[in-house]
């Protein structure tokens, strides 16, 4: 069965679905501290499993040194990286997900002040290719 997740950002113009997404985690590097204020929780999914309902012509791209952000240029939310084969689409903006955090990332640069409080594998940086 294909589980579907619809997400927004904060004005609501900028409205997508995620269909079965393959986990949920953190990302703590310090480019996604800059990108949201804290660390990222993201939803990794296909790039063919995420597709716009409304509001696409007001999403931008910035280019980053890591992953191209995605985000409204209406609200400013944050909506996605693009990760090339997948993307990892911001979870705050899910508000039916139940999924549970399955991993961190980065976690030797996260900020001083962030207590990891889950058993998720955590990764220095990056998981093992």
């Amino acid at each position: 069965m294909t589980e579907t997740l619809k997400g927004a950002c904060l004005c609501g113009r900028v409205q997508y679905e995620v269909q079965d997404p393959d986990s949920l985690g953190y990302c703590h590097c310090t480019r996604c501290q800059r990108w949201t204020g804290s660390s990222l929780a993201g939803v990794v999914v296909a790039k063919e499993s995420f597709r716009f309902t409304s509001g696409e012509d007001l999403v931008t791209r910035y280019e980053s040194e890591f992953a191209p952000r995605n985000f409204c240029s209406n609200c400013g939310s944050s909506l996605y990286d693009d990760l090339g084969e997948q993307y990892f689409v911001a979870a705050g903006l899910m508000r039916e997900l139940a999924l549970k955090p399955s991993f961190h990332l980065q976690v030797a640069y996260k900020a001083n002040w962030h207590e990891i409080g889950d058993d998720a594998t955590q990764f220095a940086e990056n998981p093992p290719a």
